[in-house]
């Protein structure tokens, strides 16, 4: 079978606290099951040496250079320096290693390793950056909003350059795979979506008690997440909790800063900080949302709660790329008396809950059935090695 060399910025694992590295963990356990030899370049963060054992069971060689958040010198040279060794790594294990694919993930990877040859390339996008920068001119006025535009005008020429520059190039979902499309032609994009974390069983423990429990889940060092889990607390949850007064929220991701941290009053608000295991917590929920003012890619949040049978209400941005069809997968709302109508509506009728959990999971089944999209994905690498 075929020996990858996978590349990524962020160091993939079962339990790591970023939702990239958990997907990349799953495509390398699928990879590994179809019998190809994988070899990882990799940062590591010290905090996620304990998740190498998992990951060397799938590989034939790891290598690891420190990523610049466990550096101790300025932040912009110690990510320069991280950069770069990520680089010179990369370039050594090409030489010594003889891969017959070069796979890249996250765009930000691959402008570092631009010019790197001497085997097929191929690389998956993550997020589509003019895309999210197009949502943030309508967020912004003033010089900030003509910054975005700056911005937005740059990455629409810059980024379908970069992934012109690999062989083969994949999406994670439907709405990004049709946005690179028409920017790469004739160059054809797949769609290789993230993987669904996990699946729920009978014997699940639920992580609180069961209840009307309002369930938001994001690595919340992400700016997009700390202003949609404001904009919940602030503009919606007041309303939803003077209809279900014994409603409670549950913001559930790694790092929330002080301004999310203070709205923990331990009786209708909690913030957990970052879980080892987001199934329980997606088994207590009854409604999930996705109040994202911003958003690209696909929302594996979105997809996980889908997958576990929890109904979902979310802005139109969170379903840009998970392309559920609102009232029948999910409920969309991008105002807050809507969205707050949404989420009193399912925390009172049990029945639309059940319904909708039950087409959310069937749609997730169906449409995200990971393991035709990497045959899909494997059979194009064959042919293009």
């Amino acid at each position: 079978m075929t020996h990858i060399l996978i590349v990524y910025k962020q160091f993939p694992g079962p339990t790591v606290s970023h939702a990239g590295g958990e997907s990349v963990y799953r495509l390398m356990q699928a990879l590994h099951a179809r019998g190809h030899t994988l070899t990882l370049v990799a940062r590591i963060h010290e905090t996620e040496r304990p998740q190498l054992p998992a990951v060397q069971t799938l590989c034939d060689r790891i290598v690891t250079v420190p990523h610049h958040r466990s550096l101790s010198g300025p932040r912009p040279l110690e990510m320069a320096r991280s950069y770069w060794l990520l680089r010179q790594a990369t370039r050594r294990t090409l030489l010594e290693t003889r891969p017959d694919l070069l796979y890249v993930e996250f765009a930000q990877t691959g402008a570092v390793l631009l010019g790197l040859k001497g085997v097929p390339t191929a690389i998956r996008a993550h997020d589509i950056n003019w895309f999210l920068m197009e949502q943030e001119i309508a967020q912004h006025s003033g010089l900030a909003r003509w910054r975005s535009r700056l911005l937005r005008t740059l990455f629409l020429w810059l980024e379908p350059w970069l992934y012109r520059q690999f062989d083969l190039v994949a999406a994670i979902s439907e709405g990004d795979r049709r946005l690179l499309a028409k920017r790469c032609a004739p160059k054809p994009i797949l769609l290789l979506p993230l993987a669904p974390a996990f699946q729920p069983t009978p014997d699940m423990a639920p992580a609180v008690a069961s209840g009307p429990n309002v369930l938001f889940v994001g690595a919340m060092s992400r700016a997009y997440n700390v202003q949609a889990v404001t904009w919940f607390l602030d503009d919606v949850w007041p309303t939803v909790l003077a209809q279900v007064p014994a409603a409670r929220c549950y913001i559930v991701g790694a790092q929330p800063p002080p301004s999310i941290q203070s709205r923990h009053d331990g009786a209708r608000v909690f913030v957990t900080g970052f879980v080892d295991d987001l199934a329980p917590w997606y088994q207590a929920a009854a409604v999930c949302v996705a109040p994202l003012l911003v958003a690209g890619g696909l929302l594996q949040k979105v997809i996980d709660a889908l997958g576990m049978g929890v109904p979902v209400v979310a802005t139109s941005a969170s379903n840009h790329g998970v392309g559920a069809t609102p009232d029948e997968h999910l409920l969309i709302a991008d105002d807050p008396a809507t969205f707050a109508a949404a989420v009193t509506r399912l925390l009172k009728d049990t029945t639309a809950r059940e319904q909708l959990g039950r087409a959310g999971r069937l749609f997730v089944e169906t449409r995200y059935n990971f393991g035709p999209a990497v045959a899909r994905w494997e059979e194009t690498v064959k042919n293009l090695v």
